[in-house]
Formats: C-alpha cells, structure tokens, sequence
C-alpha cells in the first residue's frame, strides 16, 4: 500500500470549493485503520483505572479509541496502558500546576493528594523500572518542557509554533510507546537525527490534528499571517493505524530532500511562514501544513531501516527499533481518523 501523499496536478491553485478531502490527498487513509479487536475491554479497563485515581473518564471519552488504532497489533494490556497514559495526559494538560510535584514521584517519593500525581506513581511504577536512566532523563525532560510551554501566556508566531506545540502537547508521548510494547530502541538509534524527524513529524501531525478539533494552537498562530481571516472558533470534541513496510524511495515531497538525507532542519518549522493554496484561511494553512508533515514522516520513517543496516544491530534490536517506528506512523494516523470523525471536519472525509 502507498502510505504518502496523493499529490494533485501540478501548476495552480486548488479551487476554494469544494475543499479536497483528506483521503484523497492522504493515500494512507484510503483503507480503513484497524481498530484493536479488545477495544471496548479497553474502553472499561481505562475507565476504571480513572475513577480509581480520581481522573475524569467520561464514557466514549475516546482514549481507548486511540489507543485501539495505535496500538491495534498489539496485546490488550499494552493498548490499554496506552490509553490510561493518555487519559493522564489529558488531565495533566487542563491542570499544568498540578505536574509541579511528577518529577519527585519519579524520583520515588510518595505522591501527594492530587490526582494527576496519584494517576502518575500508578503509571510510572508499571513502565519505568524496566526503561533506562536514559528513557527515564529523556521523559522527564519531555515532562519539564511540557510544563513549560502550558505556562507560556501568548502562542508564538507560526514559524516558530512547531517545537511550541510539540512541547505543550507532550512529546513525551512518543517515549512511551517503548514501554506500552514492552521494548526500548538502542540509545545510538534514538540519539540519531533520523529518529528525532521521524518523532518529531508525528509529534507535529498529532499536535496540529488537536489544535485544529479544539480550534487553538496552531490556527491561532496561523490567524497572525499576513492575509489571514479571523474570527476562528471551535468546539473540543472527543478524541476517536496501519502501516506498510518501511522500505523504499528516500526522497522527500515530489522527490525533493527529506529529513534522511542530512537536512537537519525542522521541515516544520521552514515551511511555518509559507503560502499555500489557502487564500488567506487558517483552518486551510494547518491542513495544508498537516499534509506535508505526514509527508516528511514517512520520508523520515524510510530513513530508519537504513540506521539500523548502519548500527549493526542484531535481528532482535532491529525488530524492536522498526515495530516502535511503525507506531510514530499508526498514532498519527489515529488522530487523522479523530480529527475527519469530529464533526467540524467530517466534510474532508
């Protein structure tokens, strides 16, 4: 199965009506994303787990659809300790003051009364034992920088939201699919520039697919362009893949250089003050962001087998490496299902 972009005819603009949906423009939505067969023992498992802590988990509140996508080739126990993190991300995100005590939980003192750091020592006792003091640093900062960003008062411009927004979302996320799995890549691989595009491009669609259902985040940034319309408004609604083989062409958008090919830059952030298509709409700008940087993600994640051929990695270290990869494209695909489920954005279905 083709897994990058349907690319339209070359030379001018798009008409502005009607908007070309997202699965023509996606190849990788034209088949449908397998969902965990478990997924509503997950939906009660992550429930349960909430109310226990004291989180709020509505019912259909949809992290264990996320997690049911993401983690669909997976066993039951790791889709659900997925979802129950994203559930805790959620929460720790409307509550940022409530994240000042998770770094001496980590550390292995007692939680205290709130339920963010209760939910938290649940967590962290289940997944950080068996990860290195190197995933343990790298959550960590990840958590640091988290707290960080919610506190920030005003969104930066949109060339400089990408990191912004990885780090308010949670990068972080992306560390924990090693111990949901039940495995961790080799520190030379995850220290590589290859690994941080792939990360970091999956961050980015996962962030903006948010920002667009919430109507916040990047749009805001976007509504400062020069040419923008204002006026965004928005509704949250609740959150709601598939992946082919990794090897192929690394070439990038209509073969242009990818992040493999020792560009180093954040494609994000480069493209952050481009036109577009757009005319002047935000909603439009993002999307059309959001397509490119599903692009630059599976340019990066052909790259990868490449790193592991030069790490010299042994069959076992190979296989964990690649199965983490096919999660960084499976969890934005996800979101992608979330964000054309929602309904201010179901007619680019």
């Amino acid at each position: 199965m083709r897994t990058g972009l349907r690319h339209g005819p070359a030379g001018g603009a798009a008409p502005a009506a009607p908007p070309i949906s997202l699965t023509e423009r996606l190849a990788a939505l034209a088949v449908p994303c397998p969902v965990h067969p478990s997924v509503h023992r997950i939906e009660a498992a992550a429930i349960a787990w909430s109310r226990r802590h004291g989180l709020r988990a509505d019912p259909g509140g949809g992290a264990h659809l996320l997690a049911g996508r993401a983690f669909a080739r997976y066993g039951t126990d790791a889709a659900t300790m997925f979802a129950r993190w994203l559930v805790w991300m959620s929460a720790a995100r409307e509550d940022p003051a409530a994240l000042d005590g998770v770094p001496r939980v980590a550390r292995g003192d007692e939680p205290g009364p709130a339920a963010v750091e209760r939910a938290f020592a649940d967590l962290w006792r289940a997944c950080a034992p068996r990860m290195s003091d190197g995933w343990r640093e790298g959550f960590l900062a990840g958590l640091a920088a988290q707290r960080a960003a919610l506190f920030r008062a005003a969104v930066p411009a949109a060339g400089d939201y990408p990191p912004f927004g990885r780090d308010r979302f949670g990068r972080y996320l992306f560390d924990l699919v090693e111990p949901c799995a039940g495995v961790e890549a080799p520190a030379a691989v995850r220290r590589s520039p290859h690994w941080a595009a792939v990360v970091e491009a999956s961050c980015d669609v996962v962030t903006w697919c948010t920002d667009l259902v919430s109507g916040g985040g990047y749009l805001t940034a976007a509504a400062g362009l020069p040419g923008s319309t204002a006026g965004l408004t928005g509704s949250t609604v609740d959150l709601t893949g598939s992946m082919a083989g990794l090897a192929g062409s690394t070439g990038g958008r209509n073969g242009t250089a990818g992040p493999d090919c020792g560009d180093g830059g954040d494609g994000a952030s480069d493209r952050g003050g481009a036109g577009g298509r757009d005319g002047g709409d935000p909603v439009a700008w993002v999307t059309d962001r959001l397509v490119e940087r599903m692009d630059d993600l599976w340019t990066a994640a052909r790259a990868i087998p490449q790193v592991v051929e030069r790490r010299g990695l042994d069959t076992a270290a190979a296989r964990e490496v690649i199965q983490v990869t096919c999660a960084f494209l499976t969890i934005p695909r996800a979101y992608l299902e979330w964000l054309l489920e929602s309904p201010r954005y179901r007619h680019l279905a």
